[in-house]
């Protein structure tokens, strides 16, 4: 009879099935550390990136209403309308993402991202109830557009937590 080799069952650290336990090459605490601040170099350059296309993003609107408002077409919805771009702008580029660091904002970082929105729903409805409206000129919708943009941005820019990493180091000591 031919007897056959077993292996001992040992729960697998994730979920995936096909998964090789054989085949994972556990890394020392030093390679470890190596990694995660790989991992955080790149995250850092991402997310500046980001920042600084959604601050382009706000501030290229900003600029074509602008330029329309001082050409003469312009009316105080437009002013509004400029006044909330360069309010996501200011959030995009200065409101940190993490949570942790909303004890230490100031005023101004705590009331922009909050009051934005309702600048914004002034906006959108004052560009409905205007005679631009019925002109089909859409460039009153932009900073909604445009912050919904960001924010949505923003929140998948802050759902990546590198520092979660640190929790999950193990210690293995290299030979």
């Amino acid at each position: 009879m031919a007897g056959r080799l077993r292996k001992p069952f040992a729960a697998s650290a994730s979920d995936d099935e096909d998964v090789d336990d054989e085949n994972i090459i556990p890394l020392d605490e030093q390679e470890q550390e190596e990694l995660i601040q790989e991992l955080k170099t790149e995250n850092d350059r991402k997310n500046a990136f980001f920042i600084l296309a959604f601050t382009c993003l706000s501030t290229i609107p900003a600029i074509i209403i602008a330029v329309r408002l001082f050409a003469g077409n312009g009316n105080g919805v437009d002013v509004l309308a400029i006044s909330s771009l360069a309010m996501t702008a200011f959030t995009a580029r200065y409101v940190p993402l993490d949570l942790a660091a909303f004890e230490y904002l100031s005023p101004l970082e705590t009331w922009v991202p909050i009051l934005n929105p309702v600048l914004i729903a002034v906006i959108t409805i004052g560009a409905y109830f205007t005679d631009r409206h019925a002109e089909h000129d859409y460039l009153l919708y932009l900073p909604l557009l445009v912050w919904g943009t960001v924010a949505l941005g923003r929140n998948a820019m802050a759902s990546v937590s590198i520092g979660e990493l640190e929790k999950l180091k193990y210690k293995y000591k290299g030979a």
